[in-house]
């Protein structure tokens, strides 16, 4: 059953990261590979869930609809992106990128949903083609969405942005519920060990721990992520 598979992988989650926040080595890279191994559970469970017949999700390189609104982010999936941002920099780079993410969180962080939309502002990773600078490392969050029509993600992103409006899509509701189910059980985890388990948004989370690579080695010692 499906319901059964949701608690399933969430309870595999928890022993993943229990697991990986149990031993000694806690830096950004053992970080990523947690949350790599998190995302190939989830994926495990979608491929032996999906029926040859299922509607596959119109989301494509290059559509970036979605990506105005705020992704909540634990700091594991920021330490994870950046290191992966940190792979990919030139000398001097990094701290450059760091300081307009945070800039960026700076400007968002109090902004709702709807307000976001409004003012269409989009999250910092989306490059100039509508593709995601950090896609093979985004978070749990962002994996959860999907939608089976384009133009309907389209205008229910419109009718968010308007105040109250719906905003409802159609989507493939097992992948939200164990991408959310991850999240959770992750944060929950997190919580239990005396980590900070807030989150923030994506640019915020990934550019402070880009700032510092020590900062990964500091929260996983039970220092609050410094950002509002």
């Amino acid at each position: 059953m499906r319901d059964a598979r949701i608690v399933n992988c969430t309870h595999e989650v928890e022993r993943l990261a229990e697991e990986a926040l149990g031993r000694g080595r806690r830096d950004e890279e053992a970080l990523a590979g947690l949350m790599a191994a998190i995302e190939a559970r989830v994926q495990a469970v979608l491929l032996s869930e999906r029926p040859d017949c299922e509607a596959r999700p119109a989301c494509a390189h290059g559509c970036a609809t979605c990506c105005t609104v705020n992704v909540g982010t634990l700091a594991i999936e920021g330490a994870a992106a950046a290191a992966w941002l940190r792979q990919r920099s030139g000398p001097g780079e990094t701290g450059q990128r760091a300081a307009e993410l945070l800039r960026f969180h700076g400007g968002v962080r109090w902004l709702d949903d709807g307000e976001r939309i409004r003012a269409r502002v989009r999250c910092p990773f989306v490059d100039s083609a509508g593709g995601c600078a950090i896609h093979p490392v985004r978070p749990l969050a962002c994996r959860g969405l999907s939608s089976l029509d384009a133009g309907e993600c389209r205008q229910a992103l419109e009718e968010r942005g308007e105040e109250d409006g719906p905003g409802l899509i159609r989507m493939n509701l097992l992948q939200k519920a164990l991408y959310d189910g991850a999240l959770d059980a992750l944060e929950g985890v997190l919580a239990r060990r005396g980590l900070d388990a807030r989150r923030r948004d994506v640019s915020g989370m990934a550019g402070y721990f880009l700032a510092d690579s020590g900062h990964a080695d500091a929260w996983a010692a039970g220092v609050p992520v410094g950002i509002e």
